[in-house]
C-alpha cells in the first residue's frame, strides 16, 4: 500500500516532463494517482487505528489525526516556493525524493496479525 500510494507520483514527472495535451491520458494519471492516494490512506488509517489502542484511543486518534492534518498542510503551505526555487519538473522528482522514507520505514513498522479479525467469544 506504500507503493500504492507514492508510485503514481511518477506519472507526475512524466507529465511534467512531457506536458501531454491528450486531455484523456492526463485524466487516467489523475485517475490513477486519487486511486493509489485513496488506497494507501487507508492502510495509513488503518495503521492509526491499530497504534491508538489503550484507554484514551479516541483523543490519541485526534491526536493524530491532526499531526496528519498538520504533516500535509505545512508541505503545501511550502510547495509553491519549493516549485519557484526547484523548477516544475525537479520539484516533482522533489516529492519523488521525500517517498523514500515511507518506504524505508515499513520494515520496522510490527503490526499483530490478528489485528482487525474477529474473535469468537
Amino acid at each position: 500500500m506504500v507503493f500504492a500510494i507514492n508510485a503514481p507520483d511518477v506519472l507526475y514527472v512524466y507529465m511534467a516532463h512531457f506536458q501531454p495535451n491528450d486531455f484523456l491520458l492526463i485524466q487516467l494519471f489523475i485517475a490513477i494517482e486519487q486511486f493509489g492516494y485513496g488506497f494507501g490512506f487507508t492502510a495509513f488509517t488503518l495503521y492509526l487505528i491499530y497504534f491508538v489502542q489503550g484507554e484514551n484511543k479516541t483523543s490519541h486518534y485526534a491526536f493524530a489525526t491532526g499531526l496528519m492534518a498538520l504533516g500535509m498542510m505545512v508541505p503545501g503551505m511550502l510547495s509553491g516556493k519549493i516549485q519557484e526555487i526547484l523548477n516544475y519538473e525537479n520539484f516533482f522528482i522533489w516529492v519523488l525524493i521525500c517517498t523514500i522514507p515511507g518506504f524505508l520505514i515499513v520494515p520496522f513498522l510490527k503490526i499483530d496479525n490478528d489485528f482487525g479479525k474477529k474473535t469468537k467469544e
